[in-house]
């Protein structure tokens, strides 16, 4: 089950729970850390969120390099949380946010990626000899 699961959709839920239902501001500070330099890092709720989004992303690009049938479903599922955030994007309160327009930019990578990769596997599998 986890192998076509579309793991973009935790992001989106992340996203979701935190500033939807929980109403958390992504200006709130989480961390204010001086540093060496003298500079103040300060992260946010949007940079965390988008520091999770990135992880999620990989783990899914990771998973759209499976050979496996399943994997199919998973592009499909991917591509079904890319247009629900494009919508949502659109339409509901709260998610028309500098934030979650880059998490829906990565499911799109998350999209592209996976149909990219597959066909790139299948044509490299069904190349027979010097043949490019």
């Amino acid at each position: 089950m986890a192998r076509f699961f579309p793991f973009m959709l935790l992001a989106v839920i992340a996203y979701g729970v935190t500033v939807a239902a929980m109403g958390v501001p992504l200006s709130r500070e989480l961390l204010n850390v001086g540093l060496p330099s003298g500079t103040a890092f300060v992260l946010t709720v949007s940079e965390l969120l988008l520091a999770i989004s990135t992880v999620v992303l990989f783990f899914e690009i990771m998973n759209a390099t499976s050979a496996k049938s399943s994997s199919i479903l998973n592009h499909g599922l991917s591509m079904v949380v890319f247009i629900a955030c494009g919508l949502i994007f659109l339409f509901i309160p709260g998610f028309g946010t500098g934030t979650f327009m880059i998490i829906t930019l990565m499911a799109l990578v998350d999209v592209i990626a996976g149909y990219s990769i597959s066909i790139l596997t299948a044509r490299r599998d069904m190349t027979f000899g010097n043949n490019e």
